[in-house]
Protein backbone atom coordinates (compact mmCIF):
# COMPACT_ATOMS: atom_id res chain seq x y z
CA UNK A 1 0.00 0.00 0.00
CA UNK A 2 1.36 3.50 -1.00
CA UNK A 3 2.47 6.01 1.77
CA UNK A 4 0.60 9.12 1.61
CA UNK A 5 2.57 12.52 2.47
CA UNK A 6 1.69 15.60 4.27
CA UNK A 7 1.51 17.51 0.75
CA UNK A 8 -0.15 15.02 -0.90
CA UNK A 9 -3.41 16.53 -2.25
CA UNK A 10 -6.44 15.76 -0.56
CA UNK A 11 -7.94 14.90 -4.18
CA UNK A 12 -5.90 12.14 -4.29
CA UNK A 13 -7.22 10.25 -1.20
CA UNK A 14 -9.67 7.52 -2.36
CA UNK A 15 -13.26 8.80 -2.05
CA UNK A 16 -12.83 12.38 -1.36
CA UNK A 17 -13.66 13.25 -5.12
CA UNK A 18 -17.00 14.19 -4.41
CA UNK A 19 -16.32 15.53 -1.30
CA UNK A 20 -14.05 18.22 -2.30
CA UNK A 21 -15.91 21.18 -2.57
CA UNK A 22 -16.63 20.50 1.03
CA UNK A 23 -13.20 19.94 2.17
CA UNK A 24 -12.27 23.37 0.59
CA UNK A 25 -15.15 24.99 2.28
CA UNK A 26 -13.32 23.87 5.86
CA UNK A 27 -10.23 25.00 3.86
CA UNK A 28 -9.03 21.01 3.65
CA UNK A 29 -6.70 21.22 0.50
CA UNK A 30 -4.05 18.38 1.66
CA UNK A 31 -3.55 16.06 3.92
CA UNK A 32 -1.64 17.97 6.35
CA UNK A 33 -5.08 20.23 6.42
CA UNK A 34 -7.21 17.41 6.96
CA UNK A 35 -5.01 15.79 9.90
CA UNK A 36 -4.41 18.93 11.31
CA UNK A 37 -8.57 20.06 11.04
CA UNK A 38 -8.24 18.67 15.17
CA UNK A 39 -11.67 17.58 16.67
CA UNK A 40 -13.51 20.29 18.93
CA UNK A 41 -14.82 17.85 21.37
CA UNK A 42 -15.26 14.33 22.01
CA UNK A 43 -18.28 11.87 22.64
CA UNK A 44 -17.59 8.87 25.16
CA UNK A 45 -19.35 5.97 23.49
CA UNK A 46 -16.77 3.16 24.60
CA UNK A 47 -18.79 1.72 27.36
CA UNK A 48 -20.31 -1.21 25.46
CA UNK A 49 -23.25 -2.78 27.05
CA UNK A 50 -25.63 -5.43 26.80
CA UNK A 51 -29.21 -4.80 25.64
CA UNK A 52 -30.61 -6.09 28.70
CA UNK A 53 -28.60 -3.57 31.24
CA UNK A 54 -30.01 -0.82 29.13
CA UNK A 55 -32.57 1.60 30.73
CA UNK A 56 -34.12 4.78 29.69
CA UNK A 57 -31.58 7.24 29.55
CA UNK A 58 -28.65 5.49 29.24
CA UNK A 59 -26.32 6.52 26.33
CA UNK A 60 -23.82 3.87 25.61
CA UNK A 61 -22.65 1.26 22.34
CA UNK A 62 -24.53 -1.93 22.14
CA UNK A 63 -23.22 -4.67 19.36
CA UNK A 64 -25.73 -7.01 18.24
CA UNK A 65 -27.19 -8.42 14.95
CA UNK A 66 -29.54 -6.61 12.61
CA UNK A 67 -32.26 -9.43 13.12
CA UNK A 68 -34.83 -7.41 10.65
CA UNK A 69 -34.76 -3.75 9.13
CA UNK A 70 -37.88 -1.84 7.73
CA UNK A 71 -38.54 1.44 5.77
CA UNK A 72 -42.20 2.63 6.80
CA UNK A 73 -44.04 5.99 6.88
CA UNK A 74 -45.61 7.40 9.84
CA UNK A 75 -49.22 8.24 9.75
CA UNK A 76 -49.56 11.62 11.10
CA UNK A 77 -46.23 13.38 9.94
CA UNK A 78 -45.98 11.34 6.31
CA UNK A 79 -42.05 11.13 7.53
CA UNK A 80 -40.13 7.95 6.31
CA UNK A 81 -39.29 6.30 9.71
CA UNK A 82 -36.60 3.33 9.52
CA UNK A 83 -36.74 0.67 11.96
CA UNK A 84 -34.25 -2.16 12.47
CA UNK A 85 -34.65 -4.98 15.40
CA UNK A 86 -31.34 -5.64 17.42
CA UNK A 87 -30.11 -8.89 19.11
CA UNK A 88 -27.25 -10.30 21.22
CA UNK A 89 -27.19 -12.51 23.56
CA UNK A 90 -28.85 -10.93 26.55
CA UNK A 91 -32.12 -9.46 24.46
CA UNK A 92 -33.47 -7.61 21.52
CA UNK A 93 -34.12 -3.52 21.33
CA UNK A 94 -35.35 -1.58 18.24
CA UNK A 95 -33.55 1.20 16.88
CA UNK A 96 -35.31 4.26 15.52
CA UNK A 97 -34.15 7.06 12.69
CA UNK A 98 -36.53 9.18 11.51
CA UNK A 99 -36.09 10.82 7.67
CA UNK A 100 -32.96 8.61 7.18
CA UNK A 101 -34.21 6.49 4.44
CA UNK A 102 -31.10 5.10 3.27
CA UNK A 103 -29.96 3.67 6.12
CA UNK A 104 -32.50 0.48 5.18
CA UNK A 105 -29.81 -0.16 2.57
CA UNK A 106 -26.85 0.88 4.58
CA UNK A 107 -27.59 -2.00 7.21
CA UNK A 108 -28.12 -5.30 5.78
CA UNK A 109 -30.30 -7.45 7.63
CA UNK A 110 -28.07 -10.56 9.44
CA UNK A 111 -24.61 -8.25 9.62
CA UNK A 112 -23.12 -7.39 13.12
CA UNK A 113 -23.25 -3.74 13.68
CA UNK A 114 -22.30 -1.65 16.84
CA UNK A 115 -24.63 0.77 17.66
CA UNK A 116 -24.45 3.98 20.32
CA UNK A 117 -27.04 6.23 21.11
CA UNK A 118 -29.19 7.43 23.74
CA UNK A 119 -32.04 4.73 25.37
CA UNK A 120 -35.36 6.04 25.26
CA UNK A 121 -38.80 5.55 25.58
CA UNK A 122 -41.34 5.75 22.66
CA UNK A 123 -45.04 4.68 22.97
CA UNK A 124 -43.91 2.71 26.31
CA UNK A 125 -41.31 0.94 24.33
CA UNK A 126 -37.60 1.33 25.05
CA UNK A 127 -36.02 2.10 21.55
CA UNK A 128 -32.71 3.69 20.74
CA UNK A 129 -33.61 6.98 19.05
CA UNK A 130 -30.95 7.97 15.95
CA UNK A 131 -27.84 6.22 16.89
CA UNK A 132 -24.44 6.04 15.78
CA UNK A 133 -23.99 2.63 13.50
CA UNK A 134 -20.95 0.80 11.69
CA UNK A 135 -20.60 -2.63 10.37
CA UNK A 136 -18.50 -4.65 12.41
CA UNK A 137 -16.45 -8.11 11.96
CA UNK A 138 -17.46 -9.47 15.10
CA UNK A 139 -18.56 -8.71 18.35
CA UNK A 140 -16.52 -8.56 21.50
CA UNK A 141 -17.22 -9.99 25.06
CA UNK A 142 -16.05 -6.73 26.74
CA UNK A 143 -13.64 -4.16 25.41
CA UNK A 144 -13.42 -2.06 22.83
CA UNK A 145 -13.99 -3.00 19.59
CA UNK A 146 -11.03 -2.77 17.04
CA UNK A 147 -13.71 -2.64 14.50
CA UNK A 148 -14.72 0.78 15.11
CA UNK A 149 -14.12 4.45 14.46
CA UNK A 150 -17.53 5.94 15.25
CA UNK A 151 -19.25 3.56 17.92
CA UNK A 152 -17.69 1.79 21.30
CA UNK A 153 -14.78 4.07 21.85
CA UNK A 154 -14.15 8.37 22.77
CA UNK A 155 -15.40 9.69 19.10
CA UNK A 156 -14.22 13.35 17.89
CA UNK A 157 -16.69 15.78 16.65
CA UNK A 158 -15.19 18.15 14.10
CA UNK A 159 -16.00 21.64 12.62
CA UNK A 160 -18.38 20.54 9.98
CA UNK A 161 -20.07 21.77 6.71
CA UNK A 162 -22.95 21.12 4.92
CA UNK A 163 -22.70 17.62 3.60
CA UNK A 164 -19.88 17.07 5.10
CA UNK A 165 -20.17 15.39 8.89
CA UNK A 166 -18.14 14.73 11.93
CA UNK A 167 -18.67 10.74 10.98
CA UNK A 168 -17.46 11.52 7.19
CA UNK A 169 -14.34 13.50 8.50
CA UNK A 170 -13.30 10.19 10.49
CA UNK A 171 -13.91 8.00 7.41
CA UNK A 172 -11.14 9.98 5.42
CA UNK A 173 -8.75 10.24 8.45
CA UNK A 174 -8.74 6.53 9.77
CA UNK A 175 -6.99 5.54 6.23
CA UNK A 176 -4.76 8.08 5.65
CA UNK A 177 -3.48 7.42 9.48
CA UNK A 178 -2.71 3.72 8.40
CA UNK A 179 -0.68 5.15 5.34
CA UNK A 180 0.98 8.24 6.73
CA UNK A 181 4.29 8.59 5.99
CA UNK A 182 6.28 9.11 9.47
CA UNK A 183 6.92 12.39 10.21
CA UNK A 184 10.29 13.39 11.49
CA UNK A 185 9.57 14.93 15.62
CA UNK A 186 11.51 18.38 16.01
CA UNK A 187 11.04 18.25 19.90
CA UNK A 188 13.83 16.76 21.70
CA UNK A 189 13.14 13.80 23.47
CA UNK A 190 14.51 14.83 26.67
CA UNK A 191 11.80 17.99 26.36
CA UNK A 192 9.43 15.21 25.21
CA UNK A 193 9.76 13.01 28.38
CA UNK A 194 9.88 15.98 30.42
CA UNK A 195 6.24 17.20 29.79
CA UNK A 196 5.32 13.86 29.55
CA UNK A 197 4.37 14.47 25.71
CA UNK A 198 3.55 11.81 22.90
CA UNK A 199 5.84 12.05 19.80
CA UNK A 200 4.14 13.39 16.48
CA UNK A 201 2.69 10.44 14.95
CA UNK A 202 1.65 9.06 18.28
CA UNK A 203 -0.08 12.62 19.15
CA UNK A 204 -1.68 12.46 15.42
CA UNK A 205 -3.51 9.15 16.18
CA UNK A 206 -4.15 10.20 19.84
CA UNK A 207 -5.88 13.36 19.24
CA UNK A 208 -8.18 12.00 16.19
CA UNK A 209 -8.73 8.64 17.53
CA UNK A 210 -7.52 8.60 21.74
CA UNK A 211 -8.88 5.17 23.66
CA UNK A 212 -8.38 7.58 26.86
CA UNK A 213 -9.65 11.03 27.68
CA UNK A 214 -6.12 11.05 29.09
CA UNK A 215 -4.61 10.72 25.71
CA UNK A 216 -6.55 13.21 23.83
CA UNK A 217 -5.25 15.97 26.21
CA UNK A 218 -2.29 15.33 26.06
CA UNK A 219 -2.04 15.17 22.28
CA UNK A 220 -3.84 18.47 22.32
CA UNK A 221 -1.37 19.79 24.69
CA UNK A 222 2.14 18.38 22.63
CA UNK A 223 0.34 20.00 19.13
CA UNK A 224 -0.70 23.51 21.69
CA UNK A 225 3.19 23.27 23.08
CA UNK A 226 4.63 22.49 19.18
CA UNK A 227 2.77 25.91 18.54
CA UNK A 228 4.54 27.90 20.67
CA UNK A 229 7.71 25.83 20.27
CA UNK A 230 8.50 27.07 16.36
CA UNK A 231 6.44 30.81 17.53
CA UNK A 232 9.08 31.57 19.92
CA UNK A 233 11.94 30.16 17.48
CA UNK A 234 10.69 32.00 15.03
CA UNK A 235 11.01 35.20 17.63
CA UNK A 236 14.55 34.37 18.24
CA UNK A 237 15.42 34.25 14.64
CA UNK A 238 13.67 37.51 13.93
CA UNK A 239 15.71 38.74 16.46
CA UNK A 240 19.13 37.69 15.31
CA UNK A 241 18.01 38.90 11.65
CA UNK A 242 17.09 41.97 13.35
CA UNK A 243 20.98 42.59 15.25
CA UNK A 244 22.33 42.21 11.83
CA UNK A 245 20.69 45.69 10.84
CA UNK A 246 22.06 49.12 11.72
CA UNK A 247 20.42 52.05 13.65
CA UNK A 248 20.98 55.53 14.99
CA UNK A 249 22.61 54.91 18.33
CA UNK A 250 20.28 57.14 20.72
CA UNK A 251 22.78 58.63 23.37
CA UNK A 252 21.61 60.48 26.55
CA UNK A 253 22.92 61.87 29.81
CA UNK A 254 21.63 60.48 32.43
CA UNK A 255 21.87 64.28 34.26
CA UNK A 256 18.89 64.69 31.45
CA UNK A 257 16.81 62.06 32.26
CA UNK A 258 17.13 62.72 36.01
CA UNK A 259 16.05 66.85 34.88
CA UNK A 260 13.08 64.82 33.37
CA UNK A 261 12.37 62.91 36.02
CA UNK A 262 12.09 65.70 38.38
CA UNK A 263 10.08 67.71 36.15
CA UNK A 264 7.12 65.14 36.64
CA UNK A 265 4.11 65.70 39.01
CA UNK A 266 5.12 62.35 39.91
CA UNK A 267 7.46 59.71 41.16
CA UNK A 268 8.20 56.93 38.86
CA UNK A 269 7.65 52.99 40.42
CA UNK A 270 10.74 51.22 40.92
CA UNK A 271 8.74 48.39 37.79
CA UNK A 272 8.86 51.79 35.77
CA UNK A 273 12.05 52.64 36.38
CA UNK A 274 13.32 49.48 35.58
CA UNK A 275 11.56 49.04 32.56
CA UNK A 276 12.56 52.62 31.18
CA UNK A 277 16.56 51.83 32.20
CA UNK A 278 16.13 48.75 29.83
CA UNK A 279 15.03 51.21 27.01
CA UNK A 280 17.84 53.09 27.43
CA UNK A 281 20.59 50.35 27.37
CA UNK A 282 18.92 49.17 24.54
CA UNK A 283 18.41 52.20 22.28
CA UNK A 284 22.25 53.13 22.88
CA UNK A 285 23.33 49.90 20.66
CA UNK A 286 23.57 50.40 16.14
CA UNK A 287 20.59 48.00 15.43
CA UNK A 288 17.07 48.64 16.19
CA UNK A 289 15.05 47.93 19.03
CA UNK A 290 11.94 45.91 18.76
CA UNK A 291 10.29 45.97 22.38
CA UNK A 292 7.05 45.01 23.98
CA UNK A 293 6.14 47.15 26.65
CA UNK A 294 3.07 45.86 28.56
CA UNK A 295 0.82 46.92 31.46
CA UNK A 296 -3.20 47.79 32.62
CA UNK A 297 -4.40 50.91 32.01
CA UNK A 298 -2.61 53.66 34.56
CA UNK A 299 0.01 51.19 35.00
CA UNK A 300 2.56 54.15 33.66
CA UNK A 301 3.48 52.67 30.32
CA UNK A 302 2.55 55.86 28.42
CA UNK A 303 4.87 57.61 30.26
CA UNK A 304 7.52 55.33 29.45
CA UNK A 305 7.28 55.87 25.90
CA UNK A 306 7.12 59.30 26.02
CA UNK A 307 10.04 59.85 28.09
CA UNK A 308 12.33 57.52 25.06
CA UNK A 309 10.35 59.73 22.48
CA UNK A 310 11.57 62.62 24.44
CA UNK A 311 15.59 61.37 24.47
CA UNK A 312 15.29 60.59 20.58
CA UNK A 313 14.43 64.16 19.74
CA UNK A 314 16.71 66.01 22.13
CA UNK A 315 19.97 67.41 21.36
CA UNK A 316 22.38 65.40 20.39
CA UNK A 317 20.44 62.85 18.92
CA UNK A 318 17.98 65.39 17.11
CA UNK A 319 16.08 62.60 15.20
CA UNK A 320 12.58 62.07 14.48
CA UNK A 321 10.11 59.84 16.90
CA UNK A 322 6.27 59.16 16.08
CA UNK A 323 3.98 58.53 19.04
CA UNK A 324 1.21 56.28 17.96
CA UNK A 325 -2.25 56.03 19.70
CA UNK A 326 -5.21 53.58 18.22
CA UNK A 327 -7.68 56.82 18.35
CA UNK A 328 -7.86 60.57 17.68
CA UNK A 329 -9.19 61.40 21.20
CA UNK A 330 -6.03 59.01 22.93
CA UNK A 331 -3.91 60.34 20.13
CA UNK A 332 -5.11 64.23 21.38
CA UNK A 333 -4.65 63.62 25.13
CA UNK A 334 -1.42 62.06 24.40
CA UNK A 335 -0.05 65.36 22.31
CA UNK A 336 -1.39 67.77 25.31
CA UNK A 337 0.19 65.16 28.19
CA UNK A 338 3.32 65.37 26.72
CA UNK A 339 3.54 69.33 25.62
CA UNK A 340 3.99 70.29 29.62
Amino acid sequence: MDKVRLDSPISEIHGTTRFLSKLKRLEIHTVKDLLWHFPTRYEDWSEISPIADLRPGDEKTIQGEVISINLVRTPRRRMFMVEALISDDSSSITAVWFNQPYIKRSLPQGKLASFSGKATLYKGKLILQSPTYEIIRKLEAGGRNEDTRHTGRIVPIYRETKGLTSKGIRYFIQPILERLEPIPEFLPTAILKSLNLPEIMTALQQIHFPDKRKEANQARKSFAFRDLFLLQLKNLEQKRELRKQKAYPIKYELEDIKNILNALPFELTLTQKKSLWEILQDITNPHPMNRLLQGDVGSGTTIIAGITAVIAVSPPNNLQAAFMAPTEILARQHFATLKK
